[in-house]
């Protein structure tokens, strides 16, 4: 199945979210314009969404059942990378939780592919309203894609090893 993307105009947000009131699209709405008004240059904004989990898919699916997300890819050179992501997906408990996060490709000796650095999570639940946990993490991704856009960074600020140099070969 092909997953539906675009831009923020065409995501379904009432199909997405039909429990929400119309105040907290408006101010979703507001959040993603957003992030969409702070452009990597020459990196449009995409958004993807899942209607196929509108509702909890249930624990018996693998994987994270994201309902919408967001990724802007701020640096990808020579196998090194920096992005930052915003996701809303089901918990396993079958809570909505929005997430933003700036990931850095990992140079650990033992390789988990990335890291998040410094992520931001708000489960909707309680008095925390859709809305409320996707301003939350909107305006950190704003804050990340307004700021350094180098792994290194990023990485010594986390305390993660940096990146490995590429080594000239051995002289015989």
């Amino acid at each position: 199945m092909n997953t539906p993307s675009g831009t923020f105009e065409a995501v379904p947000l009432e199909v997405l979210f039909p429990d929400a009131g119309v105040a907290d699209l408006d101010r979703i709405r507001r959040s993603a314009h957003e992030i969409d008004g702070v452009q990597v240059a020459g990196k449009p904004q995409v958004w993807q969404w899942f209607p196929q989990h509108v509702t909890f898919p249930g624990r018996a699916e693998a994987g994270t059942p994201e309902v919408l997300l967001a990724e802007v890819s701020l640096h990808d050179e020579g196998g090194d990378w920096l992005e930052v992501s915003l996701d809303v997906e089901w918990t396993e408990e079958g809570l909505l939780v929005v997430w933003s996060g700036i990931s850095v490709a990992c140079w650990c000796e033992v390789d988990h592919n990335a890291h998040s650095i410094d992520p931001v999570g708000r489960t909707v639940v309680g008095t925390t309203s859709l809305a409320d946990a996707f301003e939350t993490s909107a305006d950190r991704f704003v804050q990340w894609l307004a700021g350094p856009r180098d792994p290194e960074f990023w990485r010594s600020r986390a305390s993660l090893p940096p990146r490995e140099q590429e080594r000239a070969p051995a002289v015989r």
